[in-house]
């Protein structure tokens, strides 16, 4: 449950791995961290792939449903039942008391069984009856400007973005309703609201989180941790470049009337409320390699899969 007010719920204990030291880089005016690994990471070829150019440097990985809950570990940890309802994806086995040491290495229903983490939303309902997501495409990206301060996603930290308590919509930089694509509809139109989508595509929600760290809190319930980069880059604040990730969801209806979205453990409330959350149960050896492979070399890798995480290459055609 995402909520831009902290709650009176105890933090979450998400422990740090020893491998994630992090090393601070004075003398600029943003000092920039880097998390360190225990060894150094995996080799991932790219050799062939299509540079970031206009676009940015990105890597993928698809998520079928796991479970639905009205479970929040980062929210309401340990509170069984108490939770708005949520769909699941990733781990298999999240429970409300799930933690990121707890989450790594667990069974996936990501493409790469590397990410064991934890994704969650709303459950998206229309005219009262909950939708089943048909997939969850998560962008793991980082804009040229900032690529070459751009450190791996930190072991053991979890985020939220989006705004459960939202009246109004939000901005569509945050929260984006919008279509998938098809041949006819390549770029379908998007929106602050849940719309119709042309035929043969599907209603998608677009969930972008934040991506400047401020290099040492780890516990994303009060949102203290992470904004959002702006034109001129990170702020002192939260001065560490992390890959930006965006969830992606689609939803098996073509029809944007009467969407509701889960509000509690049997309510539901306004589309305007839409949010997502993670807690990392990464490989960290597999998405430091990734990360520093594609996000900070400014390469388009594509969709990740295997328990090596290795990249298949962008859509575009294996051009610089």
């Amino acid at each position: 449950m995402a909520s831009l007010h902290p709650r009176p719920c105890a933090t979450i204990a998400l422990s740090i791995a020893a491998a994630a030291a992090l090393v601070l880089a004075a003398g600029t005016a943003a000092v920039t961290a880097a998390a360190v690994s225990a060894a150094t990471p995996p080799s991932v070829p790219t050799a062939g792939f299509p540079s970031g150019g206009s676009n940015p440097g990105i890597f993928t990985d698809t998520c079928a449903p796991a479970s639905r809950a009205p479970n929040d570990p980062i929210m309401m940890p340990g509170m069984t039942g108490m939770s708005m309802q949520h769909d699941f994806f990733g781990n298999r086995s999240v429970t409300a008391s799930s933690t990121a040491p707890r989450l790594r290495g667990g069974s996936t229903t990501c493409s790469t069984t590397a990410d064991s983490s934890a994704y969650w939303t709303p459950v998206l309902y229309q005219n009262g009856r909950a939708l089943t997501p048909s997939r969850t495409l998560l962008y793991w990206r980082t804009p040229a400007g900032i690529a070459a301060t751009t450190t791996s996603m930190p072991s053991g930290i979890s985020l939220i973005a989006g705004d459960e308590t939202a009246t109004a919509p939000q901005s569509t930089s945050v929260v984006d309703w919008t279509c998938t694509t098809t041949a006819a509809e390549p770029r379908p139109a998007r929106g602050d609201a849940p719309h119709d989508c042309p035929a043969g595509s599907q209603l998608r929600l677009v969930i972008t989180f934040p991506n400047c760290w401020d290099g040492h809190t780890f516990d994303g319930r009060d949102r203290s941790g992470a904004v959002y980069a702006t034109d001129s880059g990170c702020p002192a604040s939260h001065p560490v470049h992390i890959p930006q990730l965006v969830l992606h969801v689609s939803y098996p209806t073509s029809s944007g009337a009467g969407i509701t979205l889960s509000t509690g453990p049997q309510t539901q409330g306004p589309p305007v409320t839409g949010h997502a959350d993670f807690v990392s149960g990464w490989d960290q050896q597999r998405m430091d390699a990734d990360a520093a492979a594609c996000d900070t070399a400014q390469v388009r890798c594509g969709p990740v899969r295997g328990a090596d995480a290795l990249p298949e290459g962008g859509k575009s055609a294996r051009r610089s």
